[in-house]
Parts: C-alpha cells; sequence; structure tokens
C-alpha cells in the first residue's frame, strides 16, 4: 500500500482522486475502442471471405454448366479473381488493424506516462466504477481515509458480486419450477 496514500487527509484524497477520475476518462475509451477495432476488423474480414466463396462457387458452379470453353474459362477465372480478392482485402484490414492497434496503443501509453496521478493508485482502483465510488464515499462523509474507502468499495463489489450470483439462482430455479409445472401439467394430461 502506497505510504503517500494512507497518510493524505480526506480534502487532499477527494483532490487525488477526481484527478485520476479525469484521466481514467480519457483512457478507458481508447481502451474500448482498441477490443472494437479487433473485433471489428475479424467481422468484417469474415463477412468478405464469405460473400467471395460464395460468388466463387456461383462462378464455379457456371463454368460447368455452359457448353462453350471460353465461357467456362472466363467463370473460372471470375471465381479465382473472387478468392484473390478475398486474400489481398484480408492481408490489408489486417495490416490496417495492426497500425490502428499500434496507434491506440501509442496514445495510452502517452497518456499513461502523462498521467502521474495515476501511479499513485494501486491497479486494482484505476477504474470510473472504483474512483466514482470512492469519491462518492468521501462526498457523503462515509469515510475519510483512503483504507475506509478501498476497504468500502470492497465490500460493495463483493455485494454486487453476491446479488448478481443470486439473481442467477432466482432465474435458474424461476426456469425449473416452470418446466416443473409444465412436467406436471403433461403428466395430468395423458
Amino acid at each position: 500500500m502506497n505510504t503517500q496514500l494512507t497518510a493524505m487527509p480526506a480534502a487532499q484524497l477527494r483532490n487525488l482522486l477526481g484527478a485520476a477520475l479525469s484521466w481514467v476518462r480519457l483512457i478507458e475509451p481508447k481502451f474500448q475502442s482498441r477490443e472494437l477495432n479487433r473485433t471489428g476488423t475479424r467481422d468484417a474480414s469474415i463477412f468478405i471471405w464469405v460473400i467471395c466463396l460464395v460468388s466463387a462457387l456461383m462462378f464455379g458452379g457456371a463454368a460447368f454448366a455452359f457448353d462453350s470453353p471460353i465461357v467456362a474459362i472466363v467463370f473460372s477465372l471470375m471465381a479465382v479473381g473472387s478468392i484473390l480478392s478475398a486474400i489481398i482485402f484480408s492481408s490489408r484490414s489486417r495490416e490496417k488493424s495492426i497500425a490502428n492497434k499500434q496507434q491506440i496503443d501509442d496514445e495510452i501509453a502517452e497518456l499513461l506516462q502523462e498521467a502521474t496521478v495515476l501511479h499513485l493508485l494501486p491497479v486494482d482502483y484505476c477504474s470510473s466504477l472504483a474512483l466514482e465510488y470512492m469519491i462518492d464515499l468521501l462526498d457523503k462523509g462515509r469515510a475519510s481515509t483512503w483504507r475506509e474507502c478501498a476497504d468500502k468499495y470492497e465490500e460493495q463489489v463483493h455485494r454486487w458480486t453476491v446479488e448478481a450470483n443470486s439473481a442467477e439462482a432466482v432465474r435458474y430455479a424461476a426456469s425449473a419450477a416452470r418446466s416443473a409445472s409444465w412436467a406436471a401439467i403433461g403428466a395430468w394430461w395423458r
């Protein structure tokens, strides 16, 4: 634990957490766009491959449907062209994706170097959810030290986890009860 944080007065801690929250709000969207960039490129690449393979199959099938060898050659070349265009598009989109990812990584690294306030906080608490919760604790007077903020945040995370698990258990039990009631109706109906 950082000794600077544990000895910090509540007002100064509030200012530090507010500054950290500002930096986190700048950095978090970059992480999200990095993830979207990766999945979006993969989806586009799969879509292009499917279209090109379907058109290659259509052109290949059409090549055998005609008696003329020239028409068969033309359709066969179109089928090969469809597959080649998919290969070219995939490699170009992959290169562009890698360049975008590298650019985003560089921006994130630059922001993290500038955000010296984030280096004071443990990594587990460098999220907008954690920082907003701790600022709220300080503003409402429910905590006055870093240790109290961290402990209450951990308790709240545990509470959210338990609530999510119990909500899932309730949904499962309700589903099982519906299945059992339908089974009972089915047995009575026979």
